[in-house]
């Protein structure tokens, strides 16, 4: 579908995307449990269940939400946006601008798109309806109701001020998403000064939301180790390298690491061997003459970067290696591949916006922790360059929302929808009408 006459289009080589949500004198409380609180027009809670279950049918991997970004802009569109940044280079990216017209701040609010390979069971209602692919992180949820505050920002703005700048990302789970929009600059160019996003949060009520000052989540790295070697029959091991038998005492001896090799409490890190393959088809009774570990690594901290004792995470992991295979005759390489940076809360925005919407919710419905984990999310491409703040969204109530993400159990309780829907509403309203100005990020 072509949209160049129905919307004024601002042409940028990049793109990228946020959830910016903030306020002050927000009179209205969110209601921690209840469903019954309705605040906006039936028709916008139409246009939140109707998105959802959409999203949650047609799932589309990450680069090629193409069915997703058409009904996200034509929804956009109806609403009465007239201005949808096109971004040559992320083609499936949908970044809309609202003007109150009134003085005021740049804010950002930030979902992603992308679903994950999984086949889903059937028995789930909504289904995907394309096999083997799945909303298993919540992304639908996501998309959903950062659509449904665009309808109703859009509907309704005179508590707002400033601008809105709604981002629908791509490619959370793959290349070429939040690192992709802060390569091409166009937060920057539009000017944000502030960005936010919330995430599903599996085992935490409906109608609770979290949040850690900090960082939040850690940084992730992702490895390979091949191992070559002579190779036997498997009657007659001594006769080479035994290669499966140096993996296994591998992958034991790496997932001590953390614990045995570092400093625990300054250095945290968590090292999972995830893959095991050998290099050929090779019959059972034969042993190969390559076998490759893949995993990953989460850490706070950069794995290159020196330590107490001046070796590095990296130092570590190699020293390691090399003592378990030192024994053996065997080759080995070894691959380190630093991914997405560790997920950081802004202290200052952080201090300036949590009280405010602690106020203007029920009580206990936002609880501020001192937690991190070792989870790794894209949206900590957005934090060296931009205030930020994610929060953790409760979808659980019964028996639904207790499976986690990744898996094909994973599931939420409808009722999410319009919780989520209202705090990212009042969070948008606080941002919009507080002095962001006073808020700065070193880069």
């Amino acid at each position: 579908m072509k949209y160049g006459n129905k919307r004024s289009l601002l042409q940028i080589s990049g793109i990228f995307i946020v959830f910016t949500v903030v306020g002050t004198n927000v009179a209205l409380a969110v209601d921690a449990v209840a469903k019954q609180h309705r605040p906006f027009p039936d028709k916008i809670y139409s246009v939140v269940e109707k998105a959802y279950r959409q999203f949650h049918e047609y799932p589309e991997l990450g680069n090629v939400e193409f069915q997703t970004c058409e009904y996200i802009q034509e929804s956009l569109i109806q609403a009465g946006f007239t201005q949808i940044i096109e971004l040559p280079n992320l083609l499936t990216a949908v970044i809309a601008v609202w003007d109150t017209g009134r003085e005021g701040p740049t804010i950002g609010l930030r979902s992603e798109m992308d679903a994950r390979p999984t086949q889903e069971p059937a028995h789930h209602d909504p289904c995907s309806k394309i096999n083997g692919v799945m909303h298993n992180c919540g992304h639908d949820i996501h998309a959903a109701i950062l659509l449904g505050t665009a309808h109703a920002i859009a509907n309704d703005d005179s508590a707002f001020r400033g601008k809105i700048v709604f981002v629908f990302q791509p490619a959370e789970e793959v290349r070429g998403g939040a690192d992709d929009i802060v390569a091409c600059g166009i937060l920057k160019e539009l000017g944000i000064q502030a960005l936010f996003a919330q995430h599903v949060a599996p085992g935490t009520p409906v109608g609770r939301w979290t949040i850690s000052p900090g960082a939040v989540m850690a940084g992730s790295n992702y490895f390979n180790i091949t191992l070559k070697g002579q190779g036997s029959h498997a009657a007659d091991p001594s006769a080479g390298s035994d290669l499966p038998l140096v993996a296994a005492r591998l992958v034991e001896t790496l997932s001590s690491i953390p614990a045995r090799s570092l400093d625990i409490l300054n250095q945290p890190m968590v090292m999972s061997v995830t893959q095991i393959t050998t290099g050929e088809h090779s019959a059972l009774n034969v042993i190969p003459t390559q076998v490759t570990l893949g995993g990953t690594i989460r850490a706070f901290y950069d794995l290159d970067s020196p330590g107490d004792n001046g070796k590095s995470a990296r130092d570590v992991i190699m020293q390691v290696i090399n003592g378990v295979v030192a024994t053996y005759d065997v080759e080995i390489d070894f691959e380190l591949r630093k991914a997405t940076p560790p997920t950081q809360n802004h202290n200052d925005l952080f201090d300036l916006i949590i009280p405010q919407l602690q106020s203007a919710m029920a009580p206990g419905a936002l609880k501020v922790t001192h937690g991190r984990g070792m989870f790794s999310e894209d949206f900590a491409y957005y934090t060296p360059h931009h205030p930020c703040l994610y929060f953790s969204l409760g979808v659980m109530k019964g028996e639904k929302g207790k499976n986690g993400v990744h898996t094909p159990e994973f599931d939420v309780h409808p009722d999410t929808l319009p919780q989520g829907l209202f705090f990212l509403w009042t969070l948008a309203k606080i941002a919009s009408n507080s002095d962001l100005s006073v808020i700065h990020i070193t880069e």
